[in-house]
């Protein structure tokens, strides 16, 4: 066994590195973490080649003395705490003192700072976490900071980090959802020299979600106001026409910080019960504020997980919050004046004497011969007598139904049938020979859609709207957009100005003779950022099947008996396999011997 040693102290902050900085958006929020702590007010995020080659991040915060730079750069030195029961009750974002240590053990970094008491300020350089300059020079209050050439000396972890594009992305996600953290600071964000984001930092959460997601969603958000003297919550959910194909749109922050909590998440989509559909997630920004002593941010080193002392009691609260703001914003306040009849004198009520004790166990008779002879009885038809199988008979398998899914048009529907009628609004019963079929209604219309989508890639059709609608991009999508413009275009997208943060639309893919609503163009955007590298089959049915789901018709709609009558025709003509694209079974089918198996008419 080789004999054991020290590490080396750049070897060791290399590894410690990959702890904290585990990609270039962690640099950033490593980064604007420390400048929020040091109370700016302005901040500016600029990066190139989606932060590998360079990330500047400028601030007006406090600055850093001079004598506390090299210190600052030391492995678990930091200004923010200073005993172990400050862990209990953490104010600020950064509280480790990793983060300049591991960023400086794996990127060349430059920095310059100046305090408001100091005359002068200091600049210091770092390469491979070996200190190259410090001086002072003069400046200005503040922090400027830039990290180049991001795992130059790791070659085994640059080669696991992902396209520029995808690292852009990420950045971008994090900037968006740190202007809405901060709404009392001015965040600027600039990507390869073109400004992304810029926010007032007017301190309004209002103008922060604006300015994220465009004045579009002004009228799709509702408010959510909580507070139990526990747990307040603030921010606003989408309706449900906003939910997006993944948790993109979700953002949760507890006391300032950004953080990742399925339980927070799975008690949004609770809130929101069945108003949206499955495989879709709320739009949501909460801000929840609670004791410091009652939740731990010391959890993971990215410092996005914590835990609650009484989780159950913040999730059952984001609950109740967002239910109660989409039924404030749903249903609407109702005054009902009663006006009760005046009370008079007691009412007496007496039992007609052709009133008699019906006896049940008496024959039933027979009607007369003239109701008989006119076609009307007011009498019950004769019960036929029925004999009850025997436990051996009823529990024979061959005894019991078996429906069918339905896998093939085979024949099915391409014979005339006989609509029998709906159930619930979702599900529809049709005869057809010696068959019964229950077609889900949702899953028959996406499948169309499904089919008609995929079959406009041989031939498009596009639909000009009628005025031309600007859609905000977020910057998850931006990136994508540009590189997938082209297939866009060929499947019938038509766009004029388009820029880092919105694109004008002027025309949309037309299905059926309607044209696509503008969030399709979000849907596939969506599942695009999802690859880090092109795969156009895949990205392009996915979104497509996502889309379908969104624009079919709901479990719940009522349709005419004509509306239905030409959804069943258009599924008769379909040469495709009865499921829905995500695999439901559009239709099941029982045989008439089946139905008589169930009412034990046959055995």
């Amino acid at each position: 066994m080789p004999k054991v040693h020290v590490l080396p102290p750049r070897i060791a902050n290399q590894i410690a590195a990959g702890e904290v900085v585990e990609r270039p958006s962690s640099v950033v929020k490593e980064l604007v973490e420390n400048a929020i702590d040091a109370g700016a007010t302005a901040i500016t995020i600029e990066i190139e080649n989606g932060g590998l080659d360079c990330i500047r991040i400028i601030d007006n915060g406090s600055g850093i003395a001079d004598e506390d730079c090299e210190t600052a750069f030391l492995r678990h030195a930091t200004s923010k705490i200073s005993s172990a029961n400050d862990l209990f009750a953490i104010r600020s974002l950064g509280f480790r003192g990793e983060a300049l240590a591991s960023i400086a053990a794996v990127a060349r970094v430059n920095l310059q700072t100046q305090t408001e008491e100091d005359e002068l300020g200091t600049r210091i350089r770092y390469e491979g976490g070996d200190l190259v300059e410090h001086r002072r020079t003069a400046g200005t209050r503040g922090t400027s900071i830039e990290v180049t050439n991001l795992f130059y000396n790791v070659p085994a972890r640059l080669k696991f980090v992902k396209s520029a594009r995808a690292e852009s992305a990420a950045i971008g996600d994090y900037i968006a959802r740190l202007i809405l953290s901060v709404p009392q600071i001015a965040v600027h964000y600039v990507n390869g020299g073109k400004t992304v984001y810029r926010s007032t930092g007017n301190g309004s959460a209002k103008d922060a979600l604006l300015c994220v997601y465009g004045i579009g969603v002004e009228r799709q958000i509702c408010p959510v106001t909580f507070d139990d003297g526990y747990l307040k919550i603030t921010g606003f959910v989408g309706v449900p026409d906003l939910a997006r194909a993944n948790r993109s749109g979700q953002t949760i922050l507890l006391n300032g910080r950004i953080i990742r909590s399925n339980a927070l998440s799975n008690a949004l989509s609770r809130s929101f019960d069945t108003r949206v559909l499955i495989g879709r997630f709320p739009f949501a920004v909460l801000y929840l504020n609670i004791a410091y002593a009652e939740v731990d941010v010391n959890v993971h080193p990215a410092k996005l997980e914590v835990r609650f002392t009484d989780e159950q009691r913040v999730t059952r609260s984001v609950v109740v919050a967002c239910s109660e703001a989409l039924i404030r914003s749903y249903v609407p306040t109702i005054e009902i004046q009663r006006d009760d009849p005046p009370v008079t004198q007691s009412q007496t009520f007496t039992i007609p004497k052709e009133a008699r004790r019906v006896d049940l166990r008496a024959p039933i008779l027979e009607p007369s011969s003239s109701l008989r002879e006119s076609g009307y009885s007011s009498l019950p038809p004769r019960v036929p007598t029925y004999r009850m199988p025997s436990r051996e008979q009823e529990e024979r398998p061959e005894s019991r139904p078996v429906p069918v899914f339905i896998t093939k048009p085979a024949a099915p529907l391409s014979e005339p049938f006989h609509i029998i009628g709906s159930a619930f609004d979702t599900y529809w019963y049709v005869q057809q020979g010696e068959f019964v079929y229950c077609i889900d209604q949702h899953a028959a219309h996406e499948r169309l859609l499904y089919d008609a989508l995929m079959a406009k890639r041989a031939a498009i059709v596009s639909q000009t709207l009628f005025l031309p609608e600007d859609v905000r991009l977020l910057p998850t999508e931006s990136d994508v957009f540009f590189e997938s413009k082209s297939e866009l275009e060929q499947f019938g997208f038509v766009f004029s100005d388009a820029s880092e943060t919105s694109v004008t639309l002027l025309a949309v893919p037309q299905v059926n003779g309607k044209a696509l609503k503008a969030e399709f163009l979000h849907d596939v955007l969506e599942f695009v950022a999802g690859f880090d590298e092109a795969r156009p089959n895949d990205w392009f049915r996915d979104a497509i099947a996502q889309s379908a789901c969104k624009h079919a018709v709901k479990a719940g709609e009522r349709l005419s008996q004509e509306e239905i009558r030409q959804l069943l025709e258009r599924i008769a003509s379909q040469d495709t396999l009865l499921t829905c694209p995500h695999g439901r079974p559009v239709a099941i089918r029982f045989t008439k011997t089946d139905i008589e198996k169930m009412f034990k008419r046959v055995l």
